[in-house]
């Protein structure tokens, strides 16, 4: 006899294959909030953030976006700060789990372009406390991961203008930010080719620089943050936040850190200065300092 004249056995075996498949999706969901929390936790732990509602706010947009939406297809290369020597290593397969511990996602390991550390990012990001609203220039987006943070973070009041050089990785980030109402992706130089001159609340550079450029300096607005990697000749130095004031800016260290260079925001007289700055490791974190340019010349100048 064939199921066809069985129709309630039929019925019965497709209401067990549906509740099956709802069943699967549901444990599928409950893996992944299971994940990104434990993720989230660990950051919080990792970075020494403090409990507030900031914090709960920045870790929220890390747990709301998912990072295997922007690594591309797995199975990937990843960068453990404390593997030997940081080579990359292969994850075993193509689950997302993999994606969800602190860890650099390498997205070309010949120009050491990568989907940087988690911890890192959120501890300098906390530092920044960016506002609901907020109107942010994001120098390198990569493909668009950090992006979506910042747009999270800004919320729907805001909006992130987030520019890189590299064609393909723009092209990534604007297909993997589509449906991103407060986000316009642009390929360009954001130092030089600068096209949104709206006044900028926060900048955020993903890449190294030894001075803060008159693109960015000319279009910000009134109490405005700049979180940018200060380094020197070899691409180390340290994470500051800069502030403008009456005579330059005023900026402290949050940490040591280590970037590829930041194209056209880049001078070698200066490079050399910050390698002899940071000689002292003590001024790698929690020291100021005031950045001042007259004559065209820029200056660091210690606060004692």
């Amino acid at each position: 006899m064939s199921l066809a004249a069985c129709p309630g056995v039929v019925e019965f075996l497709g209401d067990i294959l549906r509740q099956t498949r709802r069943l699967s999706e549901s444990i599928s969901f409950m893996n992944r909030y299971s994940t990104v929390e434990h993720f989230a936790d660990g950051l919080r732990l990792r970075a020494g953030l403090n409990d507030t509602a900031a914090t709960d706010r920045l870790l929220d947009a890390f747990c709301k976006v998912p990072l295997e939406a922007f690594a591309g297809s797995g199975p990937w290369r990843v960068q453990s700060p404390r593997a030997p020597q940081k080579r990359p290593i292969t994850t075993p397969d193509a689950h997302p789990c993999w994606l969800y511990h602190d860890m650099l996602v390498v997205l070309d390991e010949t120009k050491e372009i990568n989907i940087g550390q988690p911890s890192m990012w959120a501890r300098f990001l906390a530092n920044s406390d960016i506002q609901d609203g907020a109107r942010i220039l994001q120098v390198g987006a990569g493909v668009g991961y950090y992006t979506s943070i910042l747009s999270h973070i800004a919320g729907p009041d805001g909006n992130v203008f987030a520019y890189d050089i590299e064609v393909e990785l723009a092209q990534r980030a604007s297909s993997n930010l589509a449906g991103y109402t407060n986000v316009t992706v642009r390929h360009g130089n954001a130092a030089t080719d600068l096209s949104d001159e709206v006044p900028f609340d926060v900048v955020v550079a993903f890449a190294g620089v030894t001075h803060i450029p008159n693109a960015w300096s000319k279009h910000l607005a009134p109490k405005a943050k700049l979180l940018l990697p200060l380094t020197g000749t070899m691409g180390s130095g340290a994470m500051i936040l800069a502030q403008p004031d009456d005579d330059g800016f005023c900026a402290k260290t949050l940490g040591r850190c280590g970037f590829y260079h930041c194209s056209g925001v880049r001078d070698d007289k200066l490079a050399a200065e910050i390698d002899k700055m940071f000689a002292n490791t003590e001024r790698l974190e929690d020291w100021q300092f005031r950045i001042t340019k007259r004559d065209e010349t820029w200056r660091f100048v210690t606060l004692l």
